[in-house]
């Protein structure tokens, strides 16, 4: 349902795997599936699922290793995947076909269209949320909250029914069509204004208007007697994954085989049809392409997340890749396409891991590009307004309220330029190499990985001015902020390690000496329990991606981390009293600066983690 599921919770799952400088690009169809067998091998992944697409059609699907490693089944073309994400591109789909047909319009008001949907948009009188806000993620609205995530649904529950479980999410953080926030709730609400305008259930109108018509005869969002028979088992660290029923099934319900895919690539390709018919006009696949609702937009950014539909790049090859990926629990999906190279192709695997799904794409995206000229226009000299943004910058459009205390710690950027470029690279790493990014006219700059207008200066409404870059927002920070907040937790680690190892050698000597406790006891203990209710906290909130329906409901886990959020911030509090009491009683001097240091690193971090919503935090709410 989303390309990082688990990281919500886990905050950072996945391991990042740096391109190999001497990777050999396959210059052969057969290389090419040599290649990826191999990788499937090397990362233990137990299927791949894939179709190669040119204009012509389909070149190459196949099923690759094992759908189930204790049956040994076989993949093959007509296993089925459950591809996430790729699933909102019909709610785009649908949206289009009926604004062609007179009965909607991606500029109707949500609010005019299902007033019975609940939402929060304190702008709603001057900045209304429309239909293409849904689709582009700009509502301001919080991505699903655990407790939607977590929840069960039943095949049976209608799109109503699910909107109506838990709409605490839906309430716009800033002026809608100003930040992209991925939503999956937007895809939800989406199919039921489609349900209100045909009368007909969403996964019906889709199934007759779309799955039909392409041949995706195996294609659908429920888990049918056919998913039982032809459904890849999802694997995360080699552990089978129980079917997730997805509250919000437009978001990311589908299951689909490599052969029912490979004709949805084409259908792109050919920019809205199939082998005999005109589904959609050629038009409404240009808009799904073309992001609208973002600052950034409309200072000339292409580059982003359009209707269901978002850009990629590979390497410095100035190539716009158009499409979309998901995630479920087990199972990683990736949907690309070109049409200036006519060429395109869908990659499923049914295990949850990440850099195995990587190498795979980035070899895919090689082939397609080895006989690729990079035609880069000339850049002209950066223009003085982006000269003056070297600097920090943190994101402001964070999509979970529950990861902006990590956007802003450990997503900080750092921007650089020269007299040609703007260099973007993470400060604490992740990219291969910095952006390179580079002016033709004095509005916007274009990035050398797509080759689009991606970086424009914007003023947003509650920010003041601001950065996009492709769907994200960021707003300058100072140096002092960026690494003192950095340098408040190495500090606390540090220090606790430091009195870990000291109490240790503290408790044998007073031991083996039978000196009785005073004050400098005291003093030196309870910091140290502070940030040990702290380092609980944290591994509290990191199991929880391991156990999320426990995480999203009253459990003992849950328990657990709303009582250490509530604990840590009372003994931090308790240990500076306690030293106030005891600042005069006789002793070494060095111990109460160290007290007074150690108690201050945990008040200030409480004070940080306070700041960010992590008091008495209550996941199951």
């Amino acid at each position: 349902m989303h390309r990082f599921l688990k990281t919500i919770i886990t905050l950072m799952c996945f391991i990042y795997l740096p391109a190999q400088a001497n990777e050999q690009v396959p210059q052969t169809l057969e290389e090419l599936k040599t290649a990826i067998e191999k990788i499937r091998q090397d990362t233990n992944t137990p299927a791949i699922g894939i179709a190669l697409v040119n204009k012509d059609g389909p070149y190459w699907i196949a099923g690759l290793g094992e759908t189930n490693i204790e049956t040994h089944t076989k993949a093959d073309e007509n296993t089925l995947f459950r591809i996430g994400s790729v699933s909102k591109m019909f709610a785009a789909l649908a949206v289009l076909k009926l604004q062609e047909e007179g009965k909607l319009s991606l500029d109707d008001k949500v609010r005019d269209l299902v007033p019975e949907i609940q939402f929060e948009n304190p702008w709603e009188e001057t900045h209304p949320i429309k239909v293409a806000h849904l689709l582009e993620h700009t509502t301001g609205w919080d991505d699903i909250h655990l407790a939607e995530y977590a929840y069960s649904a039943p095949d049976t529950m209608s799109t109503k029914e699910g909107l109506d479980y838990h709409p605490d999410s839906r309430k716009s953080r800033w002026i809608p069509g100003t930040r992209h926030a991925y939503c999956n709730a937007g895809a939800a609400v989406v199919a039921y204004i489609v349900e209100r305008i045909t009368g007909k259930k969403y996964e019906d109108y889709i199934q007759e208007v779309f799955f039909k018509p392409m041949d995706m005869q195996s294609t659908s969002y429920f888990q049918t007697d056919l998913y039982q028979q032809k459904g890849a088992t999802l694997y995360t660290n080699n552990k089978p994954e129980n079917y997730w029923h997805i509250i919000y099934r437009a978001a990311g319900s589908i299951n689909s085989s490599p052969k029912d895919m490979a004709n949805f690539v084409h259908f792109l390709l050919l920019r809205g049809a199939t082998s005999n018919q005109q589904l959609i006009p050629s038009t409404a696949i240009d808009r799904m392409e073309t992001p609208e609702t973002t600052l950034g937009n409309v200072s000339g950014i292409q580059s982003g997340y359009g209707l269901a539909n978002y850009t990629s790049g590979h390497k410095d090859f100035h190539v716009a890749f158009r499409g979309h990926n998901g995630g479920v629990f087990g199972g990683l999906t990736e949907l690309s396409y070109n049409k200036e190279l006519e060429t395109g192709y869908v990659m499923m695997i049914n295990a949850g891991n990440w850099p195995a799904f990587d190498k795979i794409s980035k070899t895919i995206r090689s082939y397609l590009l080895k006989d690729h000229k990079v035609n880069k226009p000339q850049p002209i000299a950066l223009p003085e307004k982006f000269k003056a943004l070297d600097g920090y910058y943190v994101p402001i459009n964070h999509r979970n309220q529950l990861m902006r205390l990590m956007n802003v710690t450990f997503g900080v950027m750092t921007f650089h330029t020269d007299d040609t470029y703007l260099h973007r690279t993470p400060l604490l790493g992740g990219w291969d190499h910095p952006s390179q990014d580079y002016a033709i006219n004095e509005d916007y700059l274009i990035d050398s990985w797509t080759g689009l207008p991606s970086i424009a200066l914007v003023n947003d409404p509650i920010e003041g001015n601001a950065i996009q870059a492709n769907t994200d927002l960021f707003k300058p920070v100072s140096a002092l902020q960026v690494f003192g907040m950095i340098g408040l937790y190495v500090a606390l680690i540090a220090t606790t390690l430091c009195s870990l190892l000291a109490i240790v050698f503290w408790g044998f000597r007073r031991l083996a000496k039978k000196t009785p406790a005073d004050p400098s006891v005291w003093i030196r203990i309870w910091p140290l329990i502070a940030s040990l209710t702290f380092i609980g906290f944290a591994i509290s909130l990191s199991l929880s991606g391991l156990f999320m329906q426990a995480f999203a409901s009253i459990s003992p886990l849950s328990i657990t981390i709303f009582m250490l959020s509530i604990l840590y911030p009372v003994v931090s509090i308790t240990s500076a009293a306690i030293l106030f009491k005891y600042r005069k009683t006789p002793g070494s001097r060095w111990i109460l600066w160290y007290a007074l240091i150690y108690t201050g690193l945990n008040l200030l971090m409480a004070s940080h983690l306070a700041h960010y919503g992590m008091f008495a935090l209550k996941t199951w709410a």
